[in-house]
């Protein structure tokens, strides 16, 4: 009998130890996922029947994405330390430097632990879509579960296959990942298409977007039932499914689909930007501190979920390891009254004297590196609606980069009216490496729009390598793992 543990901690956990979808997941035992006593324990199949343990499997799954080898640290700390935002501890404790090398290799523990942590959200997300037609629950709370698992199952996908494989435009034929549509347990499925994945993905957002309609339609907003945005931006909102919808399209370069979903979410989401005087204290306190204010969605992290020396934080403050740091390079983009250089850099003290460490993630009431993860912020829907349009409506893609630039900076002079296309576009392009420092999106930024990519620095300020476009190594190595279970996977070039 497979048996589904309840922990209590700030996402209430639902770990299945059953093999996910992806056979590669053989490798990892089970055992793994059982480090803390159960208080109580329900058989699989009579796991999710109704809507309170359909919401116990959900936030299950957000456990899953909240992992350290997922948005808990590690994919977050990939989109920085492959390029040159990072410039790599003379004492590093040997964490991500193969990433700043752009050495990475099938045997590395950390692809193996993404893909797995990965598979794993997507097989609990497809539990919960097949059981929840039968659950005992009004149409408007199915709505609402389903609106969740669909898309945590398209998000999923969506980070592996823009770290496993090429890059979308030009790319559409040759080797994604598996889209998992099933639970089917040690399941040995072939790689779908790049184009196949990003359909999926598309297709699986679209109905989520969807089912959140129905469940508003039905007066259900969240999933404690009451109250809309209560669990916001903890949990995946409409505001947030069509955000990801949007960055999907943008990853494909398809600006006529992006931009108004984008235009929509700026407009009539509700949601508005941090201002400067709360933009400082906002990364040292809890994301829901003010309703509808930037954070649209964000892996929460309570006492009950810290991770300690596994925070992401803790890679970057001096406190803690200190391995990846700001280089030289990266502090002169910003002028010395933007606001973002008090949450970003912070001088090394004593032995580290000379060196700039990240602070974006400092901790908070007292506790070192316990900080929520910002996924999708109003700021980054700002910019990527500015590039969307930037070649139609100039004059409005100046005033969205104006409002991130200007909110940084009051000083900064307005982008003048005459700039040309280009120059217009590598600006929004600064704009977001400055704005989004340090939150995983730098790597992907330059590889959808197929720019060559500075590595991470050594500690004595020289860079590891340079990635030019296209180059096989912008498809990171299947887990060996995974080769080894599956016959019908095929390695990267």
């Amino acid at each position: 009998m497979k048996i589904t543990y309840i922990y209590k901690t700030g996402y209430k956990k639902i770990l299945q130890c059953t093999a996910i979808a992806i056979a590669a997941v053989s490798a990892v035992s089970c055992n793994s996922f059982l480090d803390t006593e159960p208080y109580a324990s329900i058989s699989q199949e009579n796991a999710i029947t109704n809507y309170s343990n359909a919401v116990y499997a959900l936030t299950g799954a957000y456990n899953s994405l909240q992992s350290t080898s997922y948005y808990g640290r590690d994919f977050v700390v990939f989109g920085d330390a492959a390029t040159d935002n990072i410039i790599i501890s003379p004492n590093n404790s040997n964490r991500f430097i193969a990433q700043a090398q752009w050495s990475m290799s099938a045997t590395n523990a950390d692809l193996k632990t993404f893909w797995a942590k990965a598979y794993q959200s997507i097989d609990q997300a497809n539990k919960i879509l097949e059981a929840a037609d039968n659950i005992e629950a009004t149409a408007g709370e199915v709505a609402l579960i389903k609106a969740q698992a669909l898309c945590i199952r398209a998000v999923a996908h969506y980070d592996m296959v823009r770290y496993f494989a090429q890059t979308y435009s030009g790319n559409e034929n040759t080797p994604g990942i598996p889209y998992m549509l099933n639970s089917i347990i040690y399941e040995k499925p072939a790689r779908n298409t790049v184009q196949e994945v990003y359909n999926y993905i598309i297709q699986d957002l679209q109905q989520g977007v969807s089912q959140f309609t129905t469940a508003e339609n039905e007066g259900v907003y969240n999933l404690s039932g009451s109250g809309e945005n209560q669990t916001a931006p903890y949990y995946i909102t409409k505001w947030a499914a069509k955000a990801f919808l949007a960055k999907v399209y943008m990853s494909q370069l398809n600006y006529s689909q992006a931009a108004p979903i984008l235009e929509d979410i700026i407009k009539n989401s509700g949601y508005t930007p941090l201002t400067a005087d709360k933009y400082v204290e906002a990364w040292s306190r809890s994301y829901n501190n003010e309703t509808n204010v930037e954070f649209i969605f964000a892996i929460r992290n309570t006492a009950d979920d810290y991770g300690a020396t596994n925070c992401l934080g803790y890679i970057y403050i001096q406190g803690g390891y200190g391995d990846l740091r700001a280089p030289v390079s990266m502090q002169e983009l910003y002028t010395a009254q933007d606001i973002r250089r008090q949450v970003l850099f912070t001088p090394g003290t004593a032995s580290q004297a000379g060196w700039t460490f990240v602070n974006k993630y400092p901790g908070r009431d007292g506790t070192l590196a316990l900080s929520d993860i910002p996924v999708i912020r109003l700021s980054d829907i700002y910019l990527l609606y500015a590039e969307a349009i930037a070649t139609t409506d100039k004059t409005t893609a100046i005033y969205y980069l104006d409002k991130i630039r200007q909110r940084a900076d009051a000083s900064a002079a307005a982008t003048p009216a005459g700039i040309g296309t280009n120059e217009l576009q590598d600006k929004i392009f600064l704009e977001r490496r400055k704005e989004l420092a340090y939150e995983g999106h730098y790597l992907f930024d330059q590889k959808r729009l197929k720019k060559e990519i500075r590595s991470g620095y050594r500690s004595d300020n020289t860079l590891y390598t340079t990635i030019p476009y296209p180059s096989k190594l912008l498809a990171m190595p299947i887990p060996q793992a995974e080769m080894d279970a599956n016959p019908n996977m095929v390695q990267n070039d």
